[in-house]
């Protein structure tokens, strides 16, 4: 039997209902559809581990091929096992970890597919060819399914690559004083008590050179910014305030890099943009940025009532702002990646933080 968790599951249920819609929905910042926007779908492209497998309506009939096998299945099984999988995956909320839906394995099955995700090389789950009547083309458009049916995914996954260290300066901290910030718990706790130490934390350095390279390409300055990002989240004890959003708009406020925001008031709202935008597209903490885009160039996001909405790079705007509205930061294993602790290197006093970053919804 064929198990996943509510994220894999929701790869064939957007396979099944896009076949069914035969359109596809450009969704604004706040996941509603733009009623007025919405693209034909001409065909759908699975990726198999060991084949691409070609999804097309004609007539009434979705023809099926991976270039040798082919398939002829009614177009109503797609309409009824959209909704047999949406409601399956519902009532499983309550399931721990992986669960299988019999009924849409072997509906799955009919057609020689035989695994729930995308082979795993690739970031795009599911190609999709539509017709622009705006452009006359007909774009073949990666997306990475992500489901707000299950537990919010990651954008940005902390690693060791991810460590940005500080200097603590303004006093030399005792033993007595690092025992006491080492053995508080919460991070806006151990931030306060530091201040009130009489000493602070200014940015050293990102640890991955690699890391720092990539920053720089979105901008020179981007590796500062984002310590400071880390600063103030780090610092922050409210977690509905925790969003990239609402940091970006306080440091843009102090403008300690003093860019002229009188020329372009959104000048930081815009690097981060970019920076989220390069990281949905390919980017990774240890790997050199050459913005060599993958394949995949947006999400078909799954919303809780079934309905599907996409963000993608050919809608340029559209993604930025999904991603900028909708990602904050989080806090990873602490003992994992060695952050929030007082250590003394070369006779400086330091403390690492770490950035990663996930979707709200």
């Amino acid at each position: 039997m064929i198990k996943g968790n509510i994220g894999e599951w929701s790869e064939p249920y957007v396979l099944f209902k896009l076949m069914a819609e035969g359109k596809i929905y450009l969704g604004d910042k706040n996941f509603n559809k733009v009623i007025d926007v919405y693209y034909p779908i001409i065909s759908i492209l699975r990726h198999e581990q060991n084949r691409d497998v070609q999804f097309k309506k004609i007539d009434d009939i979705v023809v099926i091929t991976d270039g040798k096998l082919l398939f002829q299945v009614p177009f109503v099984e797609f309409i009824e096992n959209s909704k047999i999988c949406f409601n399956e995956i519902i009532n499983s909320k309550q399931v721990k970890g992986t669960f299988g839906i019999p009924i849409i394995e072997t509906f799955l099955n009919s057609f020689s597919i035989t695994s729930l995700k995308a082979k795993s090389k690739l970031k795009n789950d599911v190609t999709i060819q539509i017709e622009d009547k705006n452009t006359y083309f007909a774009p073949s458009l990666g997306f990475s399914v992500k489901s707000q049916l299950g537990q919010p995914s990651t954008l940005l996954n902390a690693s060791g690559a991810t460590n940005f260290t500080y200097n603590i300066e303004g006093k030399i901290l005792t033993d007595y004083e690092i025992k006491i910030i080492n053995n508080t718990k919460k991070f806006a706790d151990k931030i306060r008590i530091l201040q009130e130490f009489g000493a602070f934390l200014v940015f050293d350095k990102v640890d991955n050179e690699i890391f720092k390279s990539n920053l720089q390409v979105i901008d020179y300055n981007f590796a500062f910014i984002l310590s400071e990002v880390l600063l103030q989240y780090y610092s922050n004890n409210i977690p509905s305030e925790n969003t990239v959003a609402k940091f970006i708009e306080k440091i843009s406020l102090e403008n300690k890099i003093n860019y002229n925001l009188d020329i372009n008031p959104s000048i930081y709202e815009l690097i981060m943009k970019k920076f989220l935008t390069d990281y949905a597209l390919g980017m990774r903490a240890a790997e050199v940025w050459k913005r060599n885009y993958q394949a995949t160039g947006g999400y078909l996001i799954v919303k809780k009532d079934g309905e599907l909405v996409c963000y993608h790079f050919y809608f340029a705007k559209s993604f930025e702002d999904y991603l900028y509205n909708n990602t904050k930061l989080e806090t990873p294993d602490p003992k994992r990646y060695n952050i929030g602790k007082v250590y003394n290197e070369n006779n400086i006093q330091k403390m690492k933080l770490n950035l990663q970053i996930r979707f709200i919804k």
